[in-house]
């Protein structure tokens, strides 16, 4: 079974709808904009990536946060995801709000604010696109480790969305403001090893969401907490979304070296592991060629695309003779694009299929 680990959701300003199944951590949606399941900042529609992607998708300009626009993106959607027929399954991303140090959230900000939230879809949301086809998406839930001091109250919301059938719970520590070595987070990682539900975290560069906190780029103070946590028998299975990788060839890589030294190393036998999502996309696609020749790495990478981010597949044309260029130029699916290059470039067969083995997706 094929399975894109990392497949964003997300409308512009969804209104928080009380007619499908709600977690109970949120009730009315967004903390930080009461009443919606999903939002889009003015920050982020200032950004030079929303720019980029809504040319890409064929967005109007003059469509503002709201219905229409997010009419739009679903259609859009709807027919990326259906035609990624390469794959069998496609995890869809919730994303939790902005919160400081004391756990006080921030919702949209706009253009100015150094803090806040540039993105929020609500796990009830994603699941309810989810049930829409069980069989073809899978629920990637997102929780913030500062949401509660209670820990009695963060294990129910974490047994909440492993009930729910959730795949995985996504994190980026840059943008959302996580600490691995903070006492909460370390003890929700330990929860989320005991209830065996998965973690996806971003280190590494990043270039669709603001960047409020880049003293947590670097996965060292992660690894860290896996390795007390390994040692005490309670690491759960952690995915580094895009290997860590920087956003460009000319920034300092050593987060990429620092994760794959342990991915071959001191946790060769451990459950961590790397995907290969955004690779293909403007910036990072030298680090896709050299994961690509690094065979003794393959088993411990996973396919994911990173879906809305595009593939720049004219970075790789001289690698691909040319009638596999334009079979996968000849795909109308971003996603599918992106799963073509990368078999073509020589991945091991297992990258794509090793999720079904350790995400909780069931029978």
């Amino acid at each position: 079974m094929v399975i894109d680990v990392h497949c964003h959701h997300g409308l512009s300003a969804r209104k928080t709808d009380k007619g499908i199944a709600r977690f109970s951590f949120e009730p009315d949606g967004a903390e930080g904009a009461p009443g919606y399941d999903g939002y889009f900042s003015p920050r982020l529609l200032r950004r030079p990536a929303w720019f980029f992607v809504r040319r890409w998708l064929g967005v109007p300009r003059s469509l503002g946060r709201g219905d229409e626009l997010d009419a739009r993106i679903e259609r859009i959607h709807e027919q990326q995801w259906n035609d990624a027929t390469g794959a069998d399954r496609l995890v869809l991303l919730a994303f939790d709000e902005y919160r400081d140090n004391a756990g006080r959230v921030i919702g949209p900000v706009d253009r100015g604010r150094r803090y806040g939230s540039d993105l929020y879809a609500s796990n009830s949301f994603v699941r309810s696109a989810c049930a829409q086809r069980p069989d073809r998406y899978l629920l990637g839930a997102s929780i913030h480790p500062y949401r509660t001091p209670d820990e009695g109250r963060m294990r129910e919301m974490l047994e909440e969305v492993a009930a729910a059938r959730a795949a995985l719970v996504k994190w980026l520590p840059i943008h959302q403001n996580i600490d691995a070595r903070d006492p909460r987070t370390i003890a929700f990682l330990r929860m989320a090893a005991e209830i065996r539900l998965p973690m996806l975290v971003h280190y590494g560069g990043e270039m669709s969401l603001s960047r409020q906190h880049m003293e947590f780029e670097h996965p060292g103070p992660m690894l860290q907490t896996l390795r007390e946590l390994r040692r005490d028998g309670a690491m759960p299975t952690m995915i580094v979304a895009h290997a860590a990788t920087p956003s460009f060839v000319w920034q300092s890589a050593d987060g990429f070296r620092t994760l794959t030294d342990a991915l071959l190393g001191e946790f060769a036998d451990a459950p961590l592991y790397a995907d290969i999502s955004a690779l293909a996309a403007f910036g990072r696609t030298t680090w896709l060629k050299r994961l690509a020749r690094r065979r003794e790495l393959h088993r411990k990478l996973l396919w994911g695309s990173d879906y809305a981010i595009p593939v720049m597949l004219r970075s790789f044309r001289r690698w691909l003779d040319r009638e596999t260029y334009r079979r996968i130029a000849a795909a109308s699916s971003w996603i599918q694009q992106d799963l073509l290059l990368k078999r073509a470039l020589g991945f091991d067969e297992c990258v794509f299929t090793r999720a079904a083995e350790i995400l909780p997706i069931g029978s």
